[in-house]
């Protein structure tokens, strides 16, 4: 009977609630308070943002960048963040846009450097409002003129190419206190080869012409 009795008491041991000193329910609150923390650990993780620089307005490609061209944002970029500039990094002085960024878009890392365009220099022409109208900041466009004949009045010779692949960098309408005057000025980012002959052209007032570069190349 003894017997029996000693393993009844045995039995009803394993199946009794544990107590708060037990070890083993000591070990399975460690347990869940360590899952609870990494999952924690990993949202946080994985939701973790940054402060990054935004454009306030459209940089054009040349242009320096102010202060008062960006602001700060905190968003969350993960394996992008190398490619954006974040405060940490900052702005160096002197910077200039080495390609258009748009109003509202986060500056990207290739896009601000100190290096002004790879030697390209600003070179603005005038060209009909409603052709400008249809280009864009940003793109390519084949530099045409045509010379002016001597002593034919107003004739011109057939346009040739001057520069191909010239980078518009702003478009802006010309305006007289009149209003406006159909012109639009059109800066471009031209090679050093080509800016002594587009010069020359716009002082002699010469036809200068855009062409796109892909509707040049389909063509």
């Amino acid at each position: 009977m003894a017997s029996k009795k000693s393993d009844a008491t045995a039995v009803s041991a394993r199946f009794q609630r544990p107590g708060f000193k037990d070890p083993r329910l000591l070990i399975g609150l460690l347990l869940i308070a360590v899952s609870i923390v990494a999952v924690i650990g990993i949202l946080r993780l994985g939701n973790k943002t940054a402060p990054y620089y935004k454009a306030n307005h459209d940089i054009s490609v040349g242009e320096k960048i102010s202060a008062g061209d960006y602001s700060l944002i905190d968003v969350r970029l993960a394996d992008a963040e190398n490619l954006y500039v974040s405060e940490q990094q900052g702005i160096p002085e002197g910077a200039v846009a080495t390609s258009r960024i748009a109003s509202g878009q986060l500056l990207p890392s290739a896009s601000v450097s100190t290096q002004n365009t790879d030697g390209r220099r600003l070179a603005t022409v005038t060209v009909d409002s409603a052709y400008a109208s249809t280009l864009t900041a940003g793109t390519q466009v084949d530099v045409w003129v045509s010379a002016k004949q001597d002593g034919a009045g107003n004739s011109f010779a057939d346009p040739t190419v001057v520069m191909e692949g010239a980078e518009i960098s702003k478009i802006s309408n010309e305006e007289t206190l009149m209003g406006g005057t159909g012109k639009s000025a059109v800066q471009l980012l031209v090679s050093e080869d080509a800016l002594g002959t587009i010069l020359r052209a716009i002082n002699n007032e010469e036809k200068i012409n855009l062409v796109p570069t892909d509707f040049s190349q389909k063509g």
